[in-house]
């Protein structure tokens, strides 16, 4: 956290707003303090208790904490509401117990639809620059003036560098099922492996196949044991038609 940021305002650079104190990570705890614990809806006095303050009297929580609670609302997980916070849509999908990757596409749909997150990302290709080229870059990306630029600079960059990370394995993701990976039977050689997010396996033979990708949930794993037990099957099958040759 850089100090000379903080205050009652939320922060801003150029025409973006973004968090300067509160972490990702942090603000999906207290989505999911408020989906588990609170049916979906946590009062300003539970949030405020959850990020940590002691708070007697909710209606003289002061403006220091209602800003924490917007830099929450700034990572699309949580919304405002008079006297309350309610768990967004997408916090539900971030944080899918269930399936591992609805919860990464939850996540990256989150920071996604943060502006400034959203305008680096793209315009970076998800690369975050050298520290101390960060200012300069933003000046470029933001059209602002370097002062403003050098004074955002650290607290943005450790933003970034805690964002990028979920919008990179989903674009890994979305690249690997657009390639068409997954795995291909057609027996005889067979290799298996797990890469950028699928399930992957390959067996070539004349006798039988086919064609079918499984992403890298438990689901998929499931339906990769079921191949298996096929693909052994044929393989025993195979192996007795040939002694008997």
């Amino acid at each position: 956290m850089v100090q000379q940021l903080s205050g009652e305002q939320n922060v801003k650079i150029g025409e973006y707003e973004y968090p300067a104190d509160i972490a990702f990570k942090d603000a999906l705890k207290v989505a999911e303090r408020a989906i588990t614990e609170y049916e979906n809806k946590m009062s300003n006095k539970d949030v405020g208790e959850a990020l940590g303050y002691k708070i007697k009297n909710p209606a003289a929580i002061s403006g220091y904490i209602f800003r924490k609670f917007d830099e929450i609302c700034l990572y699309n997980v949580m919304k405002r509401e008079r006297g309350f916070m309610v768990a967004t849509d997408i916090a539900k999908e971030a944080l899918d117990p269930y399936d591992t990757r609805k919860a990464e596409e939850g996540k990256a749909k989150a920071i996604r639809q943060m502006p400034i997150v959203n305008k680096a990302y793209t315009e970076w290709n998800g690369e975050i620059p050298q520290e101390t080229a960060f200012p300069s870059r933003l000046v470029d990306l933001l059209s602002i003036p370097w002062q403003e630029a050098q004074k955002h600079a650290e607290t943005l960059r450790k933003l970034f560098i805690e964002v990028f990370p979920y919008l990179k394995t989903v674009t890994a993701l979305e690249s690997a099922q657009g390639a068409g990976q997954g795995y291909e039977v057609g027996g005889g050689n067979m290799g298996m492996e797990s890469k950028e997010g699928n399930l992957t396996i390959t067996a070539r033979e004349t006798g039988f196949g086919f064609t079918k990708t499984l992403p890298f949930t438990k689901k998929g794993i499931e339906s990769l044991r079921k191949l298996i037990d096929f693909l052994e099957t044929q393989i025993s099958e195979e192996g007795k038609e040939k002694k008997e040759e």
